[in-house]
């Protein structure tokens, strides 16, 4: 087992060979290869963590986990789980002296009243950048590009950072635009002759509108590639979902699904193929478990798990993400060899049962968005007094007039329900939605059960 260098403990030796891009070929790389450089890694992984943080040590010590039995990926079910509500614990997950802390990151909280706090050392920048740098390279982004980056910097947000320094890496022009209005944005596109609009596909469609609007046509300027994050494009069959074939005609420009949260510090992106997000064997470990936590089957939806290997400031094991998804094995058509994650397709804890069929409240909005009559809303959930779960969708139009009849059809069609629905503005919606105040991401589920 590879142990962490006393003279510096808080790095890695394999970690600084990745950063240095010695294991980005794992990602052509036979499969054989790809499991052998991830079992060496996640052992160092586990030894660095077990000798550095006071909340794992606790844990494997009263769960009686003798780590010595951990010979490769395989035992790595015999490992405790990691729960969001262990990271309020940051003081005791805290790997590294405070003074070797040089960013402090913090969640969106869009699940939770509380935003976890995430603290980096450089490395773990480094290891950022890398990650991004390739996520990035994969849709086809280079020195050539200027990318728009519509995720913000400031408020300690993880993302924003990582599409910058992963761009720069990529010696491409980088436009930090951040979550401004839609008008600042369409300028700035203008003005840099931008290629690449980095954003949630909310935003972006926003920009284009008010382009339309304003009379301008999105498609007849420089951009080639949308790149979403935060929000999703995809069915759990690939297929795009209609805000992103609305976005697609909007831009004339190719959309690329991306899965990622501050606490993997790793990025799920699509490559050219835009079959799934690629897997970083030398950066994440990746479990999709089901009922009991227990492993599925190839191919079975399940919740995410995922170890980030190589962190050195707030290092986490087997951490629950809360997202249900499931991996694709099939080597892609751009020839990687690496697993790809399908599209998520709901929170755990968002789990609606309604008159007998599971139901996600993403994947409701998601066969309504992109529909030109449809302008925006959100879902409410309560408890009926039998227990039951009672959802309500509050959907504006773009035009006040417009019939609900055509939102039913076409959730009876592709979820085979329909909730209650009321009407209301535009206004309401975006006040609702939109509370960037108290969240950086748009909230469209409300859980009052």
């Amino acid at each position: 087992m590879n142990q962490p260098t006393k003279k510096h403990g808080e790095t890695y030796p394999l970690l600084v060979d990745c950063v240095a891009q010695k294991y980005a070929h794992l990602q052509f790389a036979d499969p054989a290869e790809i499991l052998a450089v991830q079992n060496r890694l996640f052992l160092q992984h586990l030894a660095y963590t077990l000798a550095h943080s006071p909340f794992y040590k606790e844990v494997y010590a009263r769960e009686k986990i003798d780590i010595t039995q951990i010979k490769d990926l395989s035992h790595i079910g015999r490992l405790p789980l990691t729960h969001k509500e262990d990271l309020l614990q940051s003081e005791a997950l805290l790997c590294v002296d405070k003074k070797k802390i040089v960013d402090i990151c913090l969640t969106s909280a869009t699940s939770s009243a509380t935003p976890t706090l995430i603290p980096q050392t450089s490395m773990d920048l480094s290891r950022l950048a890398y990650n991004e740098e390739l996520a990035l390279a994969m849709t086809g982004v280079n020195e050539t590009d200027t990318l728009l980056v519509c995720a913000a910097l400031d408020r300690c947000f993880m993302a924003g950072m990582a599409y910058f320094l992963g761009g720069t890496k990529l010696s491409a022009s980088m436009v930090r635009a951040g979550s401004g209005s839609a008008a600042q944005h369409w300028e700035l596109i203008k003005l840099t002759s931008v290629t690449v609009i980095v954003g949630v596909p909310s935003l972006i469609h926003k920009i284009g509108q008010y382009a339309l609007t304003n009379h301008e046509d999105p498609k007849g300027c420089s951009v080639k590639k949308l790149i979403a994050i935060g929000e999703p494009t995809k069915d759990e069959t690939l297929s795009l979902l209609p805000i992103a074939r609305e976005l697609e005609a909007m831009w004339g420009a190719k959309i690329y699904s991306t899965y990622a949260s501050s606490e993997m510090a790793t990025t799920f992106c699509e490559c050219e193929a835009r079959s799934g997000g690629h897997t970083r064997p030398e950066l994440i470990v990746v479990e999709i478990l089901g009922k009991d936590d227990q492993p599925v089957m190839p191919g079975e939806k399940g919740e995410v798990v995922v170890t980030p290997l190589g962190v050195t400031g707030m290092p986490l094991i087997r951490f629950k993400t809360g997202d249900i998804s499931y991996l694709i094995q099939d080597k892609c058509a751009c020839k990687r060899t690496t697993q790809r994650l399908a599209p998520v397709l709901g929170r755990k804890n968002q789990m609606l049962k309604y008159k007998g069929t599971t139901v996600y409240p993403n994947a409701m909005l998601a066969a309504l968005e992109g529909d030109e009559r449809f302008y925006g809303g959100y879902i409410e959930a309560e408890k009926n007094v039998d227990g039951t779960d009672r959802i309500t969708l509050f959907a504006s139009f773009t035009h006040e007039n417009e019939s609900d009849a055509w939102i039913k059809e076409i959730l009876q069609a592709k979820l085979r329900v329909v909730p209650e629905i009321k009407k209301i503005t535009r206004q309401d919606a975006d006040k609702k939605v939109y509370q960037f105040d108290k969240k950086r991401k748009r909230m469209t589920f409300f859980d009052l059960r």
